[in-house]
């Protein structure tokens, strides 16, 4: 016997931090939303970032001189970067879509819309942050640090500091001695280091998504744990297939992170997202070693003050979503923070997480380029938890057809 079909006004698709952001600013528009995940809220790459509010991050992945820098990145054991070539010819074409963008034109365009959604992103989180209740010290604001081991990292780090200054970027240039004055465990590291004093950190991810479904809830937003599988064209609205039954609602938002691919081409668009596969280490010995996200330049990874814990995340691999977790990855992390800090005790947590990541460094905010009703919030790469609470304010203004027009390089239809 067929299940009967169930209704919604707005559905996202998506308990993750964007999907909650996205339906609390829905919700407060006065629209009734329903949010439809298989996972509990914030469970899965929403969990595992490096908590950082990086409003900073101006900078694309693709820029010019990774043409340079590749060599090292595919081939050093020293490099953040790991491929797993069996997956190339699957990754054949992101790549090469990406290197595209590695030119100053794209990079620039790309830095400008950047700083565009990041110059609001703190801002639009403590206005959702206020909202909530039982957050504490949540959200803390004592800044972000990028330090350089080598000369040569400090030297290169100056073009970085210089265009962000363009871009109006609060930073502030530190020399050895006044690293070590800020963060002890620093001292004798680093030829020197960029601290952005506006940058927050959440000092636990998970708990954040949680108080917010929770907020939600309380506001009669309906969370339906199931697996949305399909879209198509419904009279007065969109159809959704999913593995609990099939619902129509008159609009639907895509905010399913890593998989949203193929929901977005049952909507029309084909978008050529990939996972980037994020690792982190936690040590519950190590909980005090920094007090605020910093970073070795040289290893892109963040030591970030969680509660009651050191979280190490970050580096890049490229493989399959389904693909079991890298041991060479997490060895790569520990490895590298033990050469700087010395031993951290046994990891209380291990963690891998997929980040949905597109070739321009852009997320898609907005409507579907085919079917009526269906509208966009994915594809942050490494920004997710910056930018959830600006893409839900920009998704709402442009569900109700107010969004500026900058917004338009965010739209799905650049990919044609």
């Amino acid at each position: 016997m067929s299940q009967p079909t169930q209704r919604a006004e707005i559905m996202v698709i998506g308990a993750g931090i964007v999907g909650l952001a996205c339906a609390w600013h829905l919700q407060r528009q006065g629209f009734e939303v329903t949010l439809v995940d298989p996972e509990p809220p914030g469970a899965a790459a929403s969990s595992g970032n490096a908590g950082l509010l990086a409003n900073f991050a101006i900078e694309p992945l693709a820029h010019p001189m990774l043409w340079r820098e590749m060599p090292h990145l595919l081939l050093s054991p020293h490099s953040p970067f790991h491929l797993r070539w069996r997956h190339l010819p699957g990754l054949a074409p992101w790549l090469w879509r990406f290197m595209q963008r590695a030119n100053r034109r794209s990079a620039t365009q790309a830095t400008q819309i950047l700083s565009e959604l990041l110059a609001p992103s703190i801002d639009d989180w403590r206005h959702i942050i206020g909202d909530l209740e039982d957050t504490g010290d949540l959200l803390q604001q004592r800044g972000s640090l990028c330090f350089y081991l080598s000369a040569k990292g400090w030297h290169e780090a100056q073009a970085e500091f210089t265009e962000r200054e363009r871009f109006g970027i609060k930073q502030e240039r530190l020399d050895a001695r006044a690293l070590a004055e800020l963060e002890p465990a620093l001292e004798g590291l680093a030829q020197g280091g960029i601290l952005f004093p506006d940058a927050c950190h959440v000092s636990d991810p998970l708990t954040l998504a949680q108080r917010l479904a929770e907020r939600l809830k309380g506001r009669g937003v309906q969370l339906v744990r199931a697996r949305a599988q399909g879209l198509a064209s419904h009279a007065g609205g969109v159809g959704i297939d999913t593995d609990q039954g099939p619902w129509q609602a008159e609009k639907v938002v895509i905010a399913a992170g890593a998989w949203s691919r193929p929901l977005a081409l049952a909507a029309g668009d084909r978008i050529p997202l990939i996972s980037e596969r994020g690792y982190h280490l936690e040590f519950s010995a190590a909980k005090e070693l920094v007090s605020r996200p910093c970073s070795p330049g040289e290893y892109a990874f963040y030591l970030t003050p969680m509660q009651g814990r050191l979280r190490i995340a970050g580096t890049v691999e490229l493989g399959h979503n389904d693909d079991p977790a890298n041991p060479r990855r997490l060895d790569y992390i520990r490895r590298h923070a033990e050469s700087l800090f010395g031993p951290l005790g046994e990891p209380s947590h291990t963690w891998l997480g997929l980040r949905p990541s597109l070739p321009d460094s852009l997320p898609v905010i907005g409507p579907a380029s085919s079917l009526p009703g269906v509208g966009y919030a994915f594809g942050h790469g490494h920004l997710g938890l910056t930018l959830a609470a600006t893409t839900g304010r920009l998704l709402a203004a442009s569900i109700k057809d107010e969004a500026p027009d900058w917004l338009k390089a965010c739209s799905a239809t650049r990919f044609r």
